[in-house]
């Protein structure tokens, strides 16, 4: 009798699973240490830096120049960019990442996390050397595309409420921070800008975190129901 093989393509068999590709937990992991770094490098560094500036009110960009403590911020950035290639190798292996959008936000995110980490801001309010003007953009591509990412994805998941909801705070987050620098919002939420932005830093690592969960899980094409 012909022994049969199972492959990921094969046709379902009832309670048996079929093994997942290697890349897909490597992904996991590295997106796990990425998170879990950029997380303890930004959160040390608002605490280090407490005493020197407002958290409610200046950016977290000009954290690059605190003394013998700046360092933590563009590596903080880089362990978010390495979470988010952690994300893609998982998603990728899943099939997940199939397609030009999906790959074209993820690489954006990352891209501009490399460049917020490179290029650094002024110091104060304005932001006039072209190092500031890279650093800031590169930073808006990033919070734009994380969530843009995060629905990209969820659109493929039968259970995805939670990955919309963590799209959407982020979303919103970024709208009001957005706010705070057009017509008359500064002058309402001006005051809270820093606090703001530290949130939207915090929804786009949860997301990315989702993200890392999502590919952590057994994939319909590779786990078959019992």
């Amino acid at each position: 009798m012909a022994n049969l093989v199972l492959t990921s393509r094969s046709a379902p068999v009832r309670g048996v699973a079929l093994p997942v590709p290697r890349p897909a937990p490597v992904g996991v992991f590295v997106g796990v240490v990425g998170l879990v770094f950029a997380a303890l490098l930004m959160g040390g560094l608002n605490v280090v830096a407490a005493k020197q500036m407002n958290p409610l009110n200046t950016t977290m960009s000009d954290y690059v120049f605190v003394p013998g403590a700046g360092w933590m911020f563009p590596a903080s950035l880089l362990a978010m960019c390495l979470a988010g290639v952690g994300v893609g190798v998982g998603l990728w292996a899943r099939g997940l990442l199939d397609g030009v959008l999906p790959k074209l936000s993820l690489g954006l995110a990352l891209v501009g996390l490399l460049l917020a980490a490179t290029f650094e801001t002024d110091l104060g309010d304005l932001s006039v050397s072209m190092s500031a003007q890279i650093h800031r953009y590169a930073a808006g591509v990033v919070f734009f595309c994380v969530p843009i990412t995060a629905c990209l994805i969820a659109l493929r998941l039968p259970h995805r409420r939670s990955l919309y909801v963590g799209a959407t705070v982020a979303s919103v987050l970024l709208a009001l921070f957005l706010t705070c620098h057009l017509g008359p919002m500064p002058d309402a939420l001006g005051e809270l800008s820093g606090l703001l932005q530290r949130l939207l830093f915090c929804a786009d690592l949860v997301v990315l975190a989702q993200l890392v969960r999502v590919a952590q899980r057994t994939a319909p094409g590779y786990a078959l129901a019992a």
